[in-house]
C-alpha cells in the first residue's frame, strides 16, 4: 500500500496546465495546492523554532571551542579551522528538522499539482529514463557520478512522457591526491514519446561544439531551418531533410526558446530519436517550494512549481503539432 501523502486532497477532474489562465491557478491553488500548504504550517513553524534554538546552543559552545584552541595552540589555523567547521556542523544539525519539513511540503504539493493532470510524481528515481540514450546522442557531458529526483510520468496530448532533474558530477584529483567534485550538468531532462516512430535522427542544439564526433558517428547532415531568426539560434543536423523540417516548425522553435527562458536555463538541446524526443536542459534545481523561514500559504512559491510544470506541458503540444502536420 502506498504511503498517503498528508494534505493531498482526492483526486478531480484533469487540468490543463498548458493552457492554464490566472482563473485556473486559482481554482488548482485553492482546492489542491494549498491544502498541502496549511496541513504543513505547523511543522514548518515548529522546525523553524527548533533552528533558532539550536543556533544559540551550539554556535557559542564552538565559539568556546575555537577560542581555546587557539589559546592553547598558539596559532590562529587551528582556531580559525575549529570555528569555520564547528558552524557548519551546528548548520547541519540545527537545519535538519527544517530540511525533513522542506521535503514534506515539496513531495505533497507536487504530487497533489501531478495528480491534477493525472500523472504520477517520485522524488528519488534510482536511474532517468532514457538517459543513457541522451548520452549515446551528446545531448550530456561525460561524467563521474550521477543523481536523478523529480520524476513526473504520465500522458499529455495523446503522448506518454518523462520528465525528472539529472545532477552530473566530474570526479578531479589535485596534486596532493585529493579528490574534488565539480558540476558538469544540473538541470532537467524530457523523454517524450510518440506511438510512431520518427523517419530518421534529428538533433537540435543552442551550439554545435561538439557535434564533429557526432556527426561521424550517426551520418547526420546539417539542416537548415525556414524561419532566419532561429537559423541564427539552434544549429540542427540529421538524417531526413524533410522530417526535420515538419518537426522543427516556428511553433515549436519558439516554445523550445520559452522553456529555455521559463526555467531560467542555458544550451537547450534536443533529439528526435526513433519515436522519442529527447530535451535536456540545464536549468539547475527546479521544482523546490521555496523557503521554509516564510508562511508557506504563498502565490508566489505555488505558481512557480506550477509554471516549470506547465512550460513542459506546452513544448509537449507543440511537438504533438508538429507530428499532425506530418501525418
Amino acid at each position: 500500500m502506498s504511503e498517503q501523502v498528508q494534505g493531498a486532497p482526492p483526486a478531480a477532474e484533469s487540468t490543463n496546465l498548458a493552457a492554464l489562465d490566472e482563473a485556473g491557478f486559482q481554482s488548482l491553488y485553492a482546492s489542491r495546492i494549498l491544502p498541502c500548504f496549511e496541513a504543513h504550517e505547523g511543522e514548518r513553524v515548529a522546525a523553524v523554532s527548533t533552528f533558532r534554538q539550536r543556533l544559540w546552543i551550539g554556535l557559542p559552545i564552538v565559539a568556546a571551542i575555537a577560542i581555546a584552541l587557539l589559546i592553547m595552540a598558539q596559532q590562529a589555523g587551528w582556531g580559525i579551522a575549529a570555528g569555520v567547521f564547528g558552524a557548519f556542523g551546528v548548520f547541519v544539525w540545527a537545519n535538519s528538522d527544517v530540511e525533513k519539513v522542506r521535503r514534506k511540503v515539496k513531495t505533497a504539493s507536487l504530487t497533489a499539482i501531478a495528480d491534477s493532470i493525472g500523472v504520477t510524481y517520485t522524488l528519488m528515481v534510482p536511474a532517468g529514463p532514457a538517459f543513457d540514450r541522451c548520452m549515446a546522442l551528446s545531448l550530456l557531458p561525460g561524467h563521474d557520478r550521477k543523481k536523478f529526483e523529480d520524476w513526473f510520468a504520465g500522458a499529455h496530448a495523446g503522448a506518454n512522457f518523462d520528465l525528472y532533474e539529472a545532477h552530473l558530477e566530474r570526479r578531479h584529483r589535485d596534486n596532493k591526491g585529493r579528490t574534488h567534485w565539480s558540476t558538469v550538468f544540473r538541470g532537467q531532462i524530457v523523454r517524450l514519446k510518440f506511438p510512431r516512430d520518427f523517419l530518421g535522427v534529428t538533433v537540435v542544439r543552442r551550439d554545435a561544439g561538439i557535434f564533429n564526433g557526432l556527426l561521424g558517428g550517426r551520418n547526420l547532415q546539417r539542416i537548415g531551418l525556414e524561419d532566419p531568426k532561429f537559423e541564427k539560434a539552434f544549429e540542427v543536423f540529421g538524417t531526413d531533410q524533410v522530417e526535420a523540417r515538419y518537426l522543427l516548425h516556428p511553433v515549436f522553435m519558439e516554445r523550445l526558446l520559452a522553456l529555455e527562458t521559463a526555467f531560467r536555463g542555458k544550451k537547450i538541446r534536443c533529439a528526435f530519436e526513433q519515436g522519442d524526443l529527447l530535451i535536456a536542459i540545464e536549468g539547475g534545481n527546479r521544482f523546490e517550494p521555496g523557503s521554509m523561514f516564510k508562511p508557506l500559504a504563498d502565490e508566489a512559491r505555488a505558481h512557480a512549481l506550477v509554471d516549470d510544470l506547465g512550460s513542459v506541458m506546452r513544448v509537449i503540444d507543440a511537438v504533438v503539432t508538429a507530428q499532425t502536420r506530418r501525418n
